[in-house]
């Protein structure tokens, strides 16, 4: 659950445009189909239900799964004094019980194999969600209609209490985040007094505190009718299908009472206002915030894509001058926020360290005025029509996006299928467009946020069955992989490719048996450097050129070094399959590793330190991993200031020269392509590529026996602690994946796992408390849980958490409905993690890594069922040691350290955040 800010979801890429939205009036019903384009056809129809509840349905069956909504147009902007915050609690409460269900909320769809269940709240909107197997899509629609009729007839005082306390947390959580703070003043500052945006989602402590039982059931009253609300079903559903479940679960919910609302209050700006504000950071941070109305979706769409081509990648200006030749920024973002009663026009830049606030500005404006005369790059327009066009066609993969697409654009345009005009719109953006309306705009007076570092001084009708929630019908989800087939090429890279021609895309990824564990015989995180650089410049193209060359195709690329692996990974359409081969077999083959960018890197690394040492909460995992594997092991590793320094560009080279190569790669793609076809393009452009002698890796060493310990972090003045706590685990071992998951689930690997249940549900101590067990394909393993906690709770988590993991290995074991819980929700939702090519190319290279056949995911079902509950309970025994953990805390040891001592846990150690002990 969370107080996210969306906007109508993009069909754009991540780097591109957002989508954005203002409000208008509901219309009552349509239905619709578009063919604003030849590329895109999109049928949907619109219901309402007596009662007013409006509907809309999207069909399509090509995966058996339904993306379920519940859109109530009430957000944080409907609260009045003296009640912030009310929006988003009752979006926690709506997930309690009501009189006709006294079951956790989340344990039908757990069963039944739901995926993405959620509710979010913004300044505008509340929602409700998840993507149900489609066989319970009447359980889904039975609870949700539950609760937006008979919800409030069941909160207690207790429910609202133990909430309360959740919420709390979470808004401490939030604070702890460095630069919190701006944002809460930001919202007081910006907004006149009495506007409905002039205060937090989260609202403040003190009206928590006061929220009342009536307040609350009022809350409910008010703004939870049918009429209200939107429902929207996207996926294995047909409209005749729909409108029965629909009319027959909802018909009896409360039409509700019309809103009263404002729908548009622009804040006036006569001069540019400053807002300085300190907190733990490394770096200064500048923000300017422009108010803009709504009248004009046009315009407020063309100028977030405005926000893109002023800073969306390395080719654009102001990341052209402020960062790369000027170098008073580390980076710079623009677009817009939008909502419904206004929105705003937001550029942030991070300053580069020892840059004046007065010198970022002076920069700032001059680049502004440098584009409010020369307008945006036309390549790079092209580029973000493109970029659209692209993600536009993968998001038809998705039911839950286009569920998404389409509640959005009612709810904030009337017109489901507004996602489809914007697209157009950035089609037909002229630069000149562009340039004269960013003028007009960025010309006014604005809002300045100034974030600095803390000065480093000393010291219804229809008679619904309400006896039980339906049960899913029969459930026949087996996932079944593309056909596989491989290869090798004389030079020894090895090709495998998994055909699948739904959708003309094809992903690909490169991945070298290389990483973190070779960097030894070079330099510090030289693997991760040498991966990142690859993009920055060729021999025959520099950064903007190659920028330019991989937007222009609408490809995407990124990539990634690890411990054992590395990789580059990139998709694009089929028709440009040939073009992204060769602008990757440049960047890997050619690579000129700029001396001015290994420079940037260098001089960036005081600014990350800065940032690290201000923050020592941030270091509990890299002291975790000391506490667990020793100083001297590679994996315990704390990388220091002056190491990170060390990098040069002959160390890069050489990693490259020797590390990365054919016959140390294996070339994974999936999509519209066959063998024959990757085979030829691999040939083409990798055929002739020199092999290498990468380093032998081996094994790594194990670490010494454990013994239980307690290493402290101070953070003074933190109002939450962070608390993790783990083993060691014996090396991976494929024929107890399946068992060693369920066990982990119903430990602390769910929301309904013990561990949560306990710290958050019970006792209303943390926002979420987890455990997890990360898999290695060598070498020994790490169990971990963690979470954070309000400081006065912190040794009481403690015990908690070890008494929890004590019991479940003794005298309250595994019980045969935890395992049945775990194992139906786990089966049932693995079709829903299969509904992409990407998603399956990231299973096959995940089974090679680890050695196991490439369609192992298939068998995953089958090992689920057969995890029988004596062998579960036998595993966990012999997993979970609670006398041998190693436990971080992270918090302010004035108040906690006492209390932790008290416990007698084992031996305990004061660490600075470099992992060296102080006490």
């Amino acid at each position: 659950m969370n107080t996210l800010k969306t906007t109508l979801l993009s069909v754009l890429l991540t780097s591109a445009l957002l989508t954005l939205s203002l409000a208008v009036t509901a219309a009552e019903t349509s239905s619709g189909n578009s063919t604003i384009n030849h590329e895109v056809d999109i049928d949907y129809e619109m219901f309402t239900l007596p009662n007013g509840l409006t509907t809309l349905v999207y069909n399509n069956s090509t995966v058996p799964n339904v993306f379920v909504g519940v859109w109530y147009r009430v957000g944080s902007k409907d609260e009045p004094k003296g009640k912030t915050g009310f929006a988003h609690l009752f979006e926690h409460l709506m997930f309690q019980q009501t009189p006709n269900r006294q079951q956790e909320y989340f344990l039908p769809f757990d069963k039944a194999g739901a995926t993405g269940m959620n509710g979010t709240t913004n300044k505008d909107r509340t929602n409700y969600y998840a993507t149900v197997p489609s066989n319970a899509l009447d359980m889904a629609l039975w609870m949700e209609s539950d609760r937006m009729a008979h919800m409030a007839d069941g909160i207690t005082q207790e429910m609202l209490n133990e909430q309360r306390e959740v919420v709390k947390n979470e808004k401490r959580e939030g604070e702890l985040k460095p630069g919190a703070k701006v944002h809460e003043r930001f919202d007081r500052m910006f907004y006149p007094e009495g506007h409905p945006y002039a205060h937090s989602i989260i609202g403040s402590m003190d009206d928590l505190n006061n929220a009342s039982l009536d307040d609350v059931k009022q809350w409910f009253e008010d703004y939870y009718g049918a009429s209200n609300a939107v429902l929207v079903l996207a996926g294995d559903v047909d409209v005749d299908t729909a409108k029965a479940k629909v009319s027959y679960y909802f018909g009896d919910a409360p039409a509700g009472k019309p809103i009263d609302r404002v729908e548009q209050w622009v804040p006036s700006l006569d001069s540019v206002k400053r807002d300085i504000a300190y907190d733990k950071v490394g770096t200064a941070t500048i923000s300017r915030a422009w108010p803009l109305p709504n009248g004009d979706s046009k315009a407020t769409s063309l100028l977030h894509l405005a926000g893109l081509t002023l800073t969306g990648s390395n080719t654009t200006p102001l990341q052209r001058i402020l960062v790369d030749e000027k170098q008073v920024a580390l980076n710079v973002s623009a677009g817009v926020s939008p909502s419904a009663i206004s929105s705003i026009f937001r550029l942030t830049m991070t300053l580069r360290p020892g840059v004046t606030t007065e010198q970022a500005d002076a920069a700032l404006n001059d680049a502004l005025q440098q584009y409010f005369t020369e307008g945006p790059d036309e390549d790079r327009l092209e580029a973000i029509a493109t970029g659209a066009n692209v993600s536009l066609i993968r998001s038809l993969e998705s039911n839950s996006a286009i569920g998404n697409h389409l509640v959005n654009g009612y709810i904030l345009q009337n017109d489901p299928l507004f996602f489809l005009k914007q697209r157009d719109w950035i089609r037909n953006a002229s630069a000149d467009e562009i340039r004269q309306l960013t003028k007009t705009w960025l010309s006014k007076p604005y809002f300045e946020s100034v974030l600095l570092p803390l000065p480093k001084f000393q010291d219804g009708q229809v008679e619904v069955d309400r006896s039980e929630i339906p049960k899913p019908d029969a459930f026949d989800g087996k996932v079944t992989f593309p056909e596989i087939t491989e290869t090798t090429l004389t030079n020894g890279m090895k090709l495998v490719v998994a055909e699948r021609h739904n959708l003309p895309v094809v992903d690909a990824i490169l991945q070298f048996n290389t990483g973190s564990l070779a960097e030894k015989a070079y330099a510090t995180d030289v693997a991760t450097h040498t991966f990142g650089l690859l993009r920055l410049g060729t021999k025959r193209s520099d950064k903007q050129a190659l920028t330019r060359s991989i937007d222009a195709i609408g490809m995407n690329f990124s990539s990634a070094a690890g411990e054992r692996f590395s990789s580059v990974s990139w998709g694009s359409l089929t028709e440009y399959v040939d073009d992204s081969f060769g602008l990757v077999a440049e960047m890997l083959r050619e690579p000129s590793f700029p001396q001015v960018e290994i420079d940037r890197i260098i001089s960036n690394v005081d600014a990350f330190y800065d940032n690290y040492e201000s923050n020592p909460m941030q270091a509990s995992n890299a002291i975790y991993q000391r506490a667990l594997w020793g100083k001297s092991h590679p994996y315990g590793k704390i990388d220091t200031r002056s190491e990170s320094k060390q990098i040069s560009r002959d160390a890069v080279v050489d990693f490259h020269d020797n590390e990365i190569g054919p016959n140390n790669a294996t070339l994974y793609l999936i999509g519209d392509i066959t063998l024959e076809h990757a085979t030829q393009l691999a040939n083409n452009y990798f055929g002739d590529w020199r092999q290498v002698q990468p380093s032998a890796l081996g094994n790594v060493p194990v670490a010494e026996p454990e013994q239980a310990k307690i290493i402290l972090l101070d953070v003074p003045g933190a109002q939450q602690s962070s608390i993790t706590a783990g083993q060691l685990l014996a090396p991976f071992k494929a024929d107890i994946v399946a068992t060693e998951t369920l066990v982990n689930d119903a430990l602390g690997g769910s929301f309904h796992g013990r561990l949560n249940m306990n710290l958050r549900e019970d006792k209303g101590w943390a926002y979420g408390f987890y455990s997890s067990i990360s898999n290695a394909p060598k070498g020994q393993r790490v169990f971990s849980a963690n979470g954070s906690v309000q400081t006065d709770k912190t040794a009481a988590s403690m015990r908690e958490i070890k008494r929890e993991i004590s019991l479940y290995i003794g005298d309250q074991p595994l019980t045969a409905e935890e395992l049945e819980r775990d194992r139906i929700s786990s089966i049932r939702a693995i079709p829903s993690h299969f509904s992409s090519g990407a998603s399956f190319l990231s299973s096959i290279v995940s089974s090679a890594t680890f050695g196991l056949p490439y369609d192992r995911a298939e068998g995953t079902i089958g090992r689920y069922q057969q995890v029988q509950l004596k062998q579960a309970r036998e595993l966990a025994k012999q997993t979970f040691k609670p006398e041998q953990l190693t436990w971080v805390i992270a918090g302010d040891l004035s108040k906690i350290e006492d209390d932790i001592r008290a416990l007698n846990f084992g031996e305990i150690e004061v660490w600075d955040i470099y992992g060296n002990k102080l006490r």
